[in-house]
């Protein structure tokens, strides 16, 4: 059908439809052409904008190196370089004005754990008394921001950081310190941050090494670090001060790294990612630039705007020109056709009208009529003309009484220059019998004046009988309708409402005027317009039935829920009328669902999610009706629903499980069973395996008492009986291996004091030989002979003392068990350098103490042994250079009560401080001594539940720390007291 009008269309007029084609098809050509000549202009132009931001960023990054390099030449032109230099070299390169985006320049110190103290003394006494480094804490290294410039505003948030203790700025400092290059950050959050408008950070580092060296090694660059003179940058604020107003037709995004995640943005010139967007903009560029030791992706895109200018628009005009030119070509030729067939199509028009048509002239008399109008009054023209049109079909009323022609409207409409529309009246045929019409008049005008006037009537009897039907069943429809106990409404074809009954407007307190069109939608609930809208829309354009459920809204305001449904209505030929439906209040019906539901949900929610199995098996025949997942996967995951207990686990047979269950069912009273033995196969591959269960049956009664179902509630156990059983065999084992362990350890003692005691008597015996053969061969040794005779008293002496030691360690252990009283620090100190008066007077030591917490509950001799070895060490491995110091200091950390001795002496080699504690193992060979005072010192400190620590500088000193499990004196004697 659609094809044949679309051929008939070209048919007519293919001159006009040939003449647009050929323009339209021209300009399209142009169009093309033009639209691709501009667009690659474009993309020369944003690849080579694009080029240009990115290599902006780079270059004005290498200009920060460079800074810093100068900075770095700074520290290597001069000895020492003192804040108020830094702040004018700063100045000087006005880098604010020059530079914009950076936000300081500064130098960070390196500084060793043994030189943390020193430090900070050393800066407080510059002026800056509450000066420290941060954050506080014991680390292998420290750094600390000292100069940053300008010193203001954010930047003094910055003073005394530490920045090797994040791991970001760390590694980058790493890899300058160890490249001898420029090392980028990844992003950071700023110390300079605030909280208020917070931007991501990132840093550039340069490395200063000692005495200007230039190590070529890792190890000497790690060695002889100094610090970093560095910058840092806020992302926004440097990136706007790079690109400025230059790029504002380009939307630029800066990634840190290599990935291209939001977590890695730096830098964003909108709030939208275009990199991430669904949709992606036509130009689009990914540049890598690599700044110390990092790398950056920049992906650049075109804003709309970008190259808009009269050559990009220029393909639009013609295209809209020739479109233009096309369309008024082909309606002027169509026009022109359509002018030669109008009149053609008048008269066709004419001719076959279903209304009658009539034209008066201005006395009223008939000059024109169509065949339809002959058909209708019973007239020929010819006859028509002879008789005005008032006189020959309008001169009487339906009763006989004349009708005046003054009283006619047709008539009177003329001069009037009236028109009339859809005016009804009673015409008379030619046989003189009376028809209803509807007519229509126009009068038509000539220089302003009426000279005649066009009729158009419509016999109309057949629709009077009809509408008077309708009338009347309407009427019935009406008093049928408002008696209903359910709403009733009707709407047409467009969905406007033409009708609805009293029981809708005394729920909605709409009157009936209100509810016609669209006034009932007023009720709807706004939430769910949406879906009514939806529902109703295609209901019509289908003209189907409907049936929604929605709520509506009371006269009182109180939304109620309502199922409304919707039935077509046809006409006599079949065309679609609209619906007509009904509505009923459901609320009730939706509560009782909602609770219905509810409760089935979280009875479902309870029976899958319950951390337990759960079955439930129907009384008649033993039969599985529900299990939840987990009791299907303890049996494999096997169909178990529909299946008896024996068909669903013939395995089970002799275990008591059947006779178990059948008990139950039979008595109606439930079994509990704690840890029930169960051999189960778990993998349906026929391996069997033991399990445990605390298991509950119940029963389920009906309304006669009798068990209808019984309900299997299980929780397995497995793994708690059988972590008792190796827990109480471990138990077992632990203890013999405990028993033997003593008793080996009591053998090693025994025989360690048996060893040290019989040697002593052999020793004394060659110590007496020695002296007597001395004695007897006085006058006849020879110098030879003496000097042997020395040295073997000296090897007698050295077995003495090793023996003597031996015999010390077997007390050490033998004393783990001495009694345990309150000490004071400073008496046990006094009592020990007593012993040591001597030596100390030689050696001109002093000893300072500072006793924060004043004693511990100990035992005597362990605590003298331990500050006597600790305290005569430090005087013994004393410096020759300087004079003897020994501070002696406790304090409290934590849970342990901290004893510190602290020297200046000769110190130790790191790499053989962890030898230090072994059994006779001496690192300094000049003075007297065995090599096992602090072997024993730490194994009375480690038998006592504490620990000791020994930190040391070749050259520099060393200091113990010994930690003692135990509170302050005060306290432990409050609790021995109590």
């Amino acid at each position: 059908m659609k094809f044949a009008k679309l051929a008939l269309f070209v048919r007519d007029y293919y001159i006009a439809i040939a003449s647009f084609l050929l323009i339209f098809l021209l300009t399209l050509f142009i169009y093309a052409e033009t639209k691709k000549k501009a667009q690659e202009r474009v993309a020369k132009l944003f690849d080579l904008r694009a080029e240009q931001a990115s290599e902006a960023i780079e270059l004005r990054m290498r200009d920060y190196v460079q800074i810093l390099m100068g900075a770095k030449a700074m520290f290597t032109a001069s000895d020492s370089v003192e804040r108020k230099d830094w702040r004018t070299y700063y100045e000087t390169l006005e880098i604010e004005k020059k530079y914009p985006g950076i936000q300081g320049i500064g130098y960070a110190h390196y500084i060793r754990p043994d030189e943390l103290k020193s430090h900070i003394n050393k800066v407080r006494s510059e002026g800056y008394p509450d000066y420290t480094v941060k954050p506080e804490g014991k680390r292998t290294a420290y750094t600390s921001i000292l100069y940053l410039e300008p010193f203001t505003g954010r930047n003094l948030r910055a003073f005394g950081f530490d920045m090797f203790s994040e791991s970001v700025r760390n590694s980058a400092m790493q890899m300058a310190r160890d490249t001898k290059q420029p090392a980028m950050s990844g992003k950071v959050r700023l110390v300079q941050e605030t909280g208020k408008d917070e931007q991501v950070g990132f840093l550039i580092y340069l490395p200063l090494y000692r005495n200007n060296a230039d190590p070529e090694s890792i190890q000497d660059r790690q060695r002889l670090i100094r610090g970093f003179v560095y910058s840092p940058f806020r992302a926004k604020d440097l990136m706007s001060s790079i690109l400025g107003d230059d790029f504002n037709d380009l939307d630029i995004e800066v990634y840190d790294g290599t990935s291209l995640n939001k977590d890695a943005l730096l830098y964003s010139t909108d709030t939208t990612l275009y990199y991430h967007a669904a949709v992606k903009r036509r130009y689009a560029k990914l540049k890598t630039i690599t700044i110390g030791n990092n790398t950056w992706r920049v992906y650049s895109t075109a804003k709309p705007t970008l190259g808009r200018s009269s050559d990009l628009e220029l393909p639009y005009f013609i295209l809209l020109g020739g479109s233009i030119i096309s369309f008024l070509m082909f309606f002027i030729i169509w026009s022109l056709s359509n002018t030669r067939r109008s009149n053609r199509l008048k008269q066709t028009i004419t001719d076959n009208a279903t209304a009658a048509i009539f034209i008066l002239d201005v006395n009223g008399y008939c000059t024109f009529m169509n065949p339809a109008a002959e058909e209708m009054t019973g007239y020929t023209l010819k006859e028509m003309k002879k008789l005005p049109l008032h006189e020959a079909i309008h001169h009487s009323h339906p009763d006989g009484r004349p009708f005046p022609e003054e009283e006619c409207a047709l008539v009177t409409s003329v001069p009037a220059n009236i028109s009339l529309r859809n005016h009804e009246d009673v015409f008379i045929r030619k046989d003189g019998t009376f028809f209803n019409v509807s007519c229509a008049t126009r009068p038509i005008m000539e220089n302003g004046l009426p000279t005649a006037t066009i009729i158009e009537v419509r016999d109309i009897t057949e629709e009077k009988r009809a509408q008077q039907a309708i009338l009347e069943s309407e009427a019935r429809f009406r008093t049928m309708a408002d008696n209903a106990p359910v709403k009733i409404w009707m709407a047409d074809a467009w969905g406007q409402s033409v009708y609805v009954n009293k029981q809708w407007q005394n729920f909605s307190g709409q009157t009936w005027e209100e509810s016609l069109n669209f006034g009932w939608l007023q009720a709807i609930d706004k939430q769910d317009m949406p879906y009514f809208e939806s529902v109703y829309k295609e209901a019509r354009a289908q003209a189907t039935a409907f049936r929604l459920e929605m709520r509506l809204r009371r006269h009182d305001g109180q939304l109620r829920w309502a199922v409304t449904t919707g039935n077509p209505r046809f006409g006599a030929q079949g065309e679609f009328l609209g619906h007509i439906g009904t509505i009923i209040d459901i609320t009730d019906i939706k509560e009782a669902e909602r609770k219905v539901k509810q409760n089935a949900e979280l009875l479902q929610k309870l029976f899958l999610e319950v951390p337990a199995l759960v079955a439930l098996v129907r009384a008649p025949d033993q039969q599985y009706v529900l299990v939840n997942p987990l009791y299907r996967r303890l049996y494999g995951n096997r169909q178990l629903v529909g299946k008896t207990l024996r068909e669903a686990h013939p395995d089970m047979e002799g275990q008591g499980f059947y006779e178990r269950l059948d008990d139950v069912f039979e008595k109606g009273k439930p079994f509990v069973g704690k840890e029930v033995p169960s051999v189960i196969d778990r993998n349906s591959d026929g391996e069997l395996s033991t399990s445990y269960f605390n298991l509950v049956y119940q029963p389920l009664m009906d309304g006669h008492g009798k068990v209808e179902a019984v309900l299997i509630f299980a929780v397995e156990v497995t793994e708690l009986v059988t972590a008792r059983k190796k827990l109480s065999t471990i138990n077992d084992e632990l203890s013999k291996k405990n028993d033997e362990l003593q008793r080996i350890n009591n053998d090693l003692d025994n025989f360690v004091y048996t060893a040290s005691h019989d040697l002593k008597s052999p020793i004394a015996n060659m110590e007496g030989l020695t002296s007597l053969l001395r004695d007897i061969l006085q006058d006849k040794l020879v110098p030879e002979d003496a000097q042997l005779l020395d040295m073997v008293g000296n090897s007698i002496e050295k077995l003495k003392q090793t023996v003597a030691d031996l015999a010390e360690i077997t007390k050490v252990q033998k004393d783990l068990q001495s009694k345990q009283e309150p000490l004071v620090f400073e008496e046990v100190l006094e009592d020990v350098t007593s012993d040591i008066d001597a030596m100390i007077k030689d050696t001109g030591a002093r000893i300072d103490v500072d006793f924060k917490v004043e004693g511990i509950v100990y035992a005597r001799k362990n605590l003298r042994s331990i500050i006597y070895n600790l305290v005569s060490n430090a005087i013994k491995y004393r410096s020759p250079e300087r004079p003897v110091q020994v501070l002696v200091d406790t304090y409290q950390e934590n849970d342990f009560v901290v004893l510190r001795v602290q020297d200046n002496g000769l110190g130790i080699k790191k790499e053989q401080q962890h030898k230090l504690f072994s059994m006779f193992k001496r690192l300094h060979t000049h003075v007297e001594g065995t090599g096992i005072g602090l072997y024993i010192v730490k194994r009375i400190i480690e038998n006592n539940g504490g620990s000791i620590e020994v930190s040391s500088e070749l050259g520099k000193g060393t200091t113990f720390k010994v930690y003692f499990k135990q509170e302050a004196v005060a306290v432990a004697e409050k609790q021995l007291s109590s």
